[in-house]
């Protein structure tokens, strides 16, 4: 029983690492993407205009670009 409740208190502290580590992959696949982007169509990074981000989410978005993007960051693809 003792070994029970230390492995469930164990596991209750461990998981939301978990979470956050995903959370992170995912920020940091964010960023790669928008960077990516950026570079490849000649944007500013700091350009956030309606026009530019609805291109980057219609056009690079689940790209083979934006794929080959993360591979060359050394990052697994969505």
């Amino acid at each position: 029983m003792k070994k029970t409740i230390i492995s469930l208190a164990l596991a209750a502290i461990l998981m939301p690492g978990c979470s956050t580590t995903k959370r992170n992959l995912d920020e940091r696949r964010a960023y790669i993407s928008w960077i990516a982007f950026c570079a490849n169509r000649g944007y500013s990074i700091n350009d956030n205009t309606f026009d530019v981000t609805n291109e980057y989410l219609d056009t690079w978005c689940g790209s083979v670009d934006e794929e080959a993007a993360f591979t060359a960051a050394g990052v697994e693809p969505y």
